[in-house]
């Protein structure tokens, strides 16, 4: 077993800590540390498997006997610092058609979740597999033209917000921030600055009475209920995390077969969904992160340890 994440990981450490009770034998490494401090020796035999081993200072697996890879939150390669800025483009295309490239093709090795489905589930993509899974979508328009935003806010009743299209945390002068969703207020409507690049708009849900986040793993669903107090937390929950309450939920049956629909056409074994519940009790959905967190709730956190043990552990869906 092969687990894939950074060294400050404690979400990762929960299930860690379960399989080696458990006695299972995995290896965690981290994708920066190849190729410094990881190597890879891999030979394409003659029936057409890649045969060798992927080792570090004390340990390593052999890719024969590989059997789950839990791609948890790794970070960039890096390379020797005498290396000039081509050089380290060039050795990063390499590194990652080799690291990527030889494990990926291993046969019956299952991913939680392959990296290129993490990938692709991009905020378009989710929203359109959501939506073809027949759950609720808000309203949502992208793009980089000034006047389309105050055409898709006038649809929408005023009320629109904006949100990354991709992850929230932003670093700028060393200091590093989240962007979180934001209100726009009609003076915002024909901002220039919108030309500058892509931008995400959402009808706002008014009306919300809570929110769901819901930990998906290989098919089974964990729901908690957040409530969130008045304040900048009802907007976006994970501006006012202290002061947040759960309970776990359930969720009405067409919201549990569309995730799981929604999953399906996404490609992945494990996400985060986010969804918002409005005063008539429909369910919105408003995101899917494919690497999210789950540890820090209490009420579903020995649950999902569980599931994504047993998973690793037994090495299929």
């Amino acid at each position: 077993m092969l687990v894939i994440t950074h060294d400050l990981d404690p979400t990762a450490d929960y299930v860690l800590r379960e399989l080696n009770a458990r006695g299972i034998p995995f290896w965690r490494t981290d994708v920066a540390d190849f190729p410094q401090r990881t190597t890879m020796t891999a030979e394409l035999g003659p029936d057409g498997q890649w045969v060798g081993t992927l080792s570090g200072a004390l340990r390593g697996v052999d890719l024969s006997e590989l059997a789950s890879v839990w791609w948890r939150k790794p970070t960039a390669f890096r390379f020797a610092a005498g290396m000039s800025g081509p050089e380290q483009r060039f050795a990063a295309s390499q590194a990652k058609r080799a690291f990527a490239g030889v494990l990926g093709s291993l046969p019956g090795v299952l991913w939680v979740n392959r990296p290129e489905r993490n990938a692709d589930c991009t905020k378009p993509a989710q929203l359109t597999a959501a939506a073809g899974a027949r759950l609720p979508v808000p309203a949502t328009l992208v793009t980089n033209v000034p006047r389309a935003v105050r055409e898709f806010a006038e649809r929408c009743g005023g009320r629109i917000v904006t949100k990354v299209l991709g992850g929230i945390v932003h670093t700028e002068n060393g200091q590093r921030g989240q962007m979180y969703t934001t209100r726009v207020p009609e003076d915002r409507w024909d901002d220039p600055r919108t030309a500058l690049t892509a931008h995400l708009y959402q009808q706002e849900i008014t009306d919300k009475a809570y929110e769901v986040r819901v930990t998906c793993v290989a098919g089974q669903l964990f729901p908690v209920r957040i409530d969130a107090p008045d304040g900048p937390g009802r907007l976006d929950w994970r501006t006012d995390s202290k002061n947040l309450t759960y309970t776990p939920a359930r969720l009405p049956e067409p919201i549990r077969t569309g995730i799981l629909d929604m999953l399906r056409r996404l490609g992945l074994v494990f996400a985060a969904v986010d969804l918002i519940v409005d005063r008539s009790g429909t369910h919105w959905l408003v995101d899917v992160n494919p690497g999210g967190q789950w540890a820090w709730i209490d009420v579903t956190r020995d649950a999902v340890t569980n599931a994504i043990t047993d998973l690793l552990q037994k090495g299929t869906t």
